[in-house]
């Protein structure tokens, strides 16, 4: 009987190694060979990931599912993926190098046209009702889905009323998608735009013209936790029954989710 129980308690232990796994290692930009900071890194539709810190290094747990893929993935550059099963055997630190995504920008047909400037997207400000991060993983991105009047539009500015920050600052990324199926696809950005809120600030307002951003059909707009800080608490003005309800994702490479009926106050200035 002793022996069984051994036997039972060196099983368990051996499951428990071999479902989990950890890794770690840095990011690199392939040409140059510089660190490359906030790369996302995760398990592939799974509410594991996280974001390499500010000098390239992440540190990951991995639940051995053999059939799952690990992405690290970053604006202006290739993704690149690794099934698990091939992970196990691994040694030492797993250092990856990301190759620039040279993209040629879409050709615009520029006319005598007068163009038009308007607010689009969810405009509240309220103070009552609020939505925004309920936890500060790396890699937690909420959003909404804004329509736009007329094809090409041209992003110019976004806007944010903050309702509650607990935290001495900050630090997230602006990301703009593409729309597949109600959800968001393809990250339209060129360039990474940063966006750091310092405690009592009460809006967010992120010039846009310098980025060029043209969208052509409704898109996405939301904001990407990427660096933690000490404190809890990130919530913005929102407002119940808005067209387009809050879209999120917990982590990094993790699967898109539509959230309750509130629409969270994010808006644009556009040119179309």
């Amino acid at each position: 009987m002793k022996n069984i129980f051994s036997t039972f308690l060196i099983l368990i232990l051996f499951c428990c190694i071999t479902q989990a796994q950890i890794v770690s290692g840095w990011v690199k930009d392939a040409k140059t060979g510089e660190i490359l900071p906030y790369v996302n890194v995760g398990i592939i539709g799974k509410t594991i990931g996280t974001v390499s810190n500010a000098t390239g290094n992440y540190r990951l747990t991995l639940n051995n599912n053999a059939s799952d893929s690990l992405r690290f993935s970053m604006i202006g550059y290739k993704p690149q993926a690794f099934v698990i099963k091939d992970l196990v055997t691994h040694q030492g630190d797993l250092n990856i190098s990301l190759v620039p995504d040279v993209k040629q920008l879409n050709e615009v047909k520029v006319t005598n046209r007068k163009w038009k400037t308007a607010v689009l997207g969810n405009t509240t400000k309220s103070q009552s009702t609020s939505a925004g991060f309920h936890n500060n993983a790396l890699g937690h991105e909420i959003g909404i889905i804004i329509k736009i009047k007329r094809s090409p539009t041209w992003l110019k500015r976004f806007n944010a009323s903050i309702v509650k920050n607990d935290l001495d600052s900050v630090k997230m990324r602006l990301n703009v998608y593409s729309i597949k199926d109600g959800m968001p696809e393809k990250n339209l950005l060129h360039d990474n735009i940063f966006v750091t809120v310092v405690k009592g600030q009460k809006a967010i307002d992120v010039d846009l013209s310098q980025y060029n951003i043209m969208v052509e059909d409704k898109f996405f707009i939301g904001l990407e936790w990427i660096k933690t800080e000490p404190g809890h608490g990130l919530m913005f003005s929102a407002a119940l029954f808005f067209s387009s309800p809050i879209i999120s994702r917990e982590t990094s490479q993790a699967s898109w989710e539509k959230l309750g009926i509130a629409g969270v106050g994010f808006n644009v200035t556009a040119e179309y």
